[in-house]
């Protein structure tokens, strides 16, 4: 369980620049307080049942939606900006001149209020979604943030599907990004109406924001028979024909089954699952693109699972005719992608990377089969509400299947999970902030439709089944909000925790737990007692819930509301700088809540690459260290309620309430006339409200205080609590505690030993990342190798040496073939080679000196027996020069025959 540091910061807290990215410009003393329901019944706010997912990021950029307005931000600059602003001193923050706007402002044109953001995984796209519409922008690169500071920055927007998704068609529920796509530019629409589009978008190709590549529409698929059956959604003037399933197939989220890590099942990155507000679950899988991108153990982890099936077919006798047509498909729908020739991407600058793009093969068809819906197993009875939101963690990869027949995993850089299970959970999330754990035994594989209609019909295969596994309780019914949504939100670090977000806070949950006991049950192959075994562990879950951020004190910001604020889906992202960092913020007053978590230890250990692939689960061990000091518990500062900060409607009172024709008696003397007693009346009503949204921030003000120094007394108490236990360690004679301890020395050992411990498990790290370096550059040395290097190094010490020796004596010659050391015999070579190039050089200069005696005769040389003799000279030099290169090169030879 993480624990939390820290709530919202000083640097998201008001006065602060961060603040103000959050907060509305608008001016709200202008703008009427009526109450939140009319006069009729209706409700004031827009009739909206959806998610909010209105904060979307990039590394550490935040795009926010404030006024249905778009700003982009840095956290990081945030921080290191308001650091740098404090510690100016004589300067108060708020009145800094320097301090300008901290945000820049997108100008994309949106009519209806925006819903939902979410930026592509390479980060240059941003999908921009309302009630019914959708656009998508093209985002700039950060290095813009700093160019022309103030001035709004228009990007590039394409409007999706203009006669697709338009206001007389349903409303969008989802949008995803396929995690198989070529460089993440694949986006998922579904919609209401279990409409299904994949769109491949290219910033080059405007046609790719028109019309979608693929769709799908679930209620005609779900009766399809073939792939010739039209299962294409409706377009926008064609009529609507009824279907049966029309009222019971209404989607309200969906999601995909993966992130595409490695270690990761490989359907479940392929795989779509939906959910209608009944509970009925679908899956749609492979769900691809026409260019993907599998990842280094998908397509080897398919081949091996079809393989094993294919031999057990054999070894069974089973006659291919017999066997099961979605094994056939899955074979021959693997044998074309392996007979493909993959292309490599490149990226900017044309650099070439490992990454391989298949197309979407063609047999059996584009067109998967619906699978579903998902019925609850035996004894599961559940009353659904109303479902908001779905969230399904893959099962691990099989390890083991994959490396039949090869070497050891780990040396191949798999490591095999110790932690995961094997099977699919399933995570549902209603209105009424309730939380279903299920569990898939069976998983979902890929399955088409036949490539054209059977004579007889099929049979209707047997509905997959869903085990309850847990239900867990988030929020009071009583405190619900009319328009509660709740969300779900991922985690960082593992995929087996998660976030919920609705009005009253954000919890968190963790599965770590139970997920290793659940394997070892689901690996045991003893069925005597499992239903028992079973029931067990359901009883004993535990799975780890906590309440991370509150938000019930938002009723003091906005008193005319009956009930909390909705909040947008939470983010929870990991920096260097911001550390384990959660936020969020409230919808009706733009206020930011944010948490820093304290980062597992499991985590810490692991390189900073792994931290965005969601990698091996981890559980939050407690460390029995802990217990023995309490550790500080976090708490929020107080902040000023938004009545101290509002202004007042008075002013524009007369501009609303008198008629124009009225307001220069407000001027003259105060009669008793019917419009001085409706100003009055109007004025005490506005007066009145004001004054409590007062009264009741000041007294939240009152209780704070209050609460303060109850805190200040307990910390107080822990400290000497603190001070004792450290005297007891000290001097080693704590004594034992309630329930039985060890003393303060034992467990001091305890520490130390854990320490050893550690330090072991390093040990053995450090030696097989050692052997994965080593494979690298070869296969390890030998011990003739070995002995080799050092016969080299015992040799080139003995040259050096005698080199440095100015007095050895002259060696004599030696007999043909006698044995004599290296080092003497490359001596003697190199004094042999010194004494022949001397020669050369006294014969050069004596026929030199004769070359000048004839040319004093009288008689002159003729040029060409003067240049003939010059050649001569030359050639004879050349031999010398030939015969030293030759020698050495003898030598070396010898060397080296000699050690081997």
């Amino acid at each position: 369980m993480p624990r939390v540091l820290s709530y919202t910061p000083s640097w998201l807290s008001r006065p602060s620049p961060g603040f103000d990215l959050f907060v509305s410009t608008k001016d709200s003393s202008s703008t009427p307080k009526t109450s939140r329901k009319q006069a009729n019944g209706t409700n004031k706010r827009e009739e909206y049942l959806g998610p909010r997912r209105t904060i979307a990021r990039r590394g550490t950029e935040v795009f926010v939606v404030v006024d249905n307005q778009i700003r982009w931000s840095d956290l990081s600059i945030f921080k290191d900006d308001w650091e740098s602003l404090r510690k100016k001193e004589g300067k108060q923050t708020q009145e800094n001149p320097e301090v300008g706007q901290s945000y820049r402002i997108l100008d994309i044109p949106v009519s209806e209020r925006i819903r939902q953001l979410t930026i592509s995984p390479n980060g240059q796209f941003l999908a921009i979604a309302t009630s019914h519409t959708v656009r998508v922008a093209i985002l700039p690169s950060p290095s813009v943030f700093d160019e022309n500071k103030g001035q709004p920055i228009k990007p590039k927007t394409h409007t999706l599907g203009p006669t697709t998704h338009v206001l007389s068609q349903p409303p969008v529920v989802s949008l995803l990004w396929h995690p198989c796509s070529a460089d993440g530019s694949c986006l998922i629409t579904v919609t209401a109406e279990a409409a299904v589009r994949l769109w491949e978008l290219d910033r080059t190709n405007r046609w790719s924001f028109n019309e979608p590549s693929f769709a799908l529409d679930l209620r005609k698929l779900q009766d399809a028979v073939s792939q010739e059956d039209n299962v294409a959604p409706r377009r926008v003037n064609e009529s609507k024909g009824f279907s049966a399933d029309a009222g019971d197939m209404e989607i309200v989220s969906a999601c995909f089954g993966g992130t595409g890590s490695p270690d990761e099942s490989a359907w479940s990155a392929m795989t779509l699952w939906t959910v209608t507000n009944e509970g009925d679950v679908y899956a749609l899988c492979p769900l691809l693109p026409s260019k993907w991108q599998p990842t280094s153990t998908q397509l080897p982890s398919l081949s091996a699972a079809a393989v094993t099936r294919t031999a057990a077919q054999i070894s069974d006798g089973a006659v291919p005719e017999e066997a099961d047509p979605s094994q056939k498909d899955q074979y021959d729908w693997l044998s074309e992608i392996d007979a493909q020739v993959p292309l490599l991407i490149t990226r900017e600058g044309n650099v070439a990377v490992n990454d391989a793009l298949y197309s979407r093969p063609k047999y059996p068809g584009p067109v998967p089969r619906l699978q579903g819906p998902f019925q609850l197993a035996a004894g599961s009875v559940i009353d659904f509400q109303d479902v908001s939101d779905i969230y399904v963690i893959p099962p691990k990869m099989d390890t083991e299947e994959l490396m039949l027949g090869e070497d050891d995993a780990s040396e191949q850089g798999l490591q095999e999970e110790t932690d995961g299970v094997s099977a699919t959970v399933i995570c549902f999330l209603t209105t009424d902030g309730r939380v279903y754990l299920f569990l898939d035994l069976e998983g979902v594989e890929g399955s088409w439709l036949p490539a054209k209609a059977p004579k007889q019909p099929l049979p209707t295969p047997e509905a997959p089944e869903l085990i309850l596994l847990e239900a867990l309780e988030t929020l009071d019914p009583a405190d619900a909000a009319d328009d509660e949504w709740p969300t779900f939100s991922r985690d960082p670090f593992s995929r087996y925790s998660i976030f919920t977000t609705h009005s009253q806070g954000v919890h968190f949950f963790s599965l770590s737990p139970w997920i290793t006991r659940l394997e070892e049950e689901l690996q045991n192959s003893s069925t005597a007692g499992t239903d028992f075994r079973l029931k067990v562990l359901r009883e004993t879950m535990g799975t780890l819930k906590e309440r991370i951020i509150h938000l019930d004190q938002d009723r003091f910001y906005n008193m005319e509301d009956e009930a909390s604020p909705s909040a947008t889906a939470c983010i929870a992202l990991y920096d260097s700088d911001l550390g384990y960092f959660l936020l969020t913020a409230t919808e009706n007053n733009n206020h930011p809540h944010a948490a820093s978590l304290d980062v597992p230890k499991s985590v810490l250990m692991k390189s900073e690459a792994a931290f965005d692939d969601f990698d091996t689960p981890f559980a939050y061990p407690e460390d029995p260290s802990s217990t023995l000091f309490t550790t500080h518990i976090a708490r929020s500062a107080y902040e000023p309620a938004g009545a101290f900060w509002n202004g007042s409607s008075l002013l524009s009172l007369t501009d609303k309430t008198v008629a124009a024709h009225r307001r220069h008696t407000l001027q003259q003397e105060i009669r008793l006339s019917s419009t001085t007693l409706d100003v009055m009346t109007n004025a005490h009503r506005l007066i009145s409200g004001e004054t409590q949204v007062i009264r009741m921030a000041a007294a939240d003000l009152f209780n704070r205080c209050e609460r303060m120094m109850k805190e200040l007394e307990e910390q107080i108490t822990r400290v000497r609590e603190t001070l004792s236990l450290a005297e007891d360690l000290e001097q080693g004679d704590q004594g034992e505690k309630e329930g039985g301890g060890q003393k303060g020395n034992g467990r001091l050992d305890d520490r130390v030993q854990r320490a050893k411990d550690r330090q072991e498990s390093l040990s053995e790290r450090m030696k097989l990342l050692r052997r994965k370096v080593g494979k690298l550059g070869g296969r390890e040395l030998s011990d003739r190798e070995k002995e080799y290097i050092r016969e080299l190094e015992q040799l080139e010490r003995a040259l050096e040496k005698r080199e440095d020796d100015e007095d050895k004596a002259e060696s004599p010659r030696r007999r043909k073939g006698s044995a004599e050391p290296y080092w003497q015999r490359y001596d003697e070579v190199r004094g042999l080679s010194q004494e022949l190039v001397q020669k050369a050089k006294k014969m050069g200069a004596k026929r030199g000196d004769e070359q000048k005696k004839v040319e004093r005769d009288e008689w002159s040389i003729p040029n060409e027996v003067r240049r003939k003799k010059v050649e001569q000279v030359q050639e004879m030099l050349e031999r010398e020069s030939a015969l030293v290169d030759a020698v050495q090169a003898r030598l070396e030879k010898l060397k080296v025959g000699g050690m081997i």
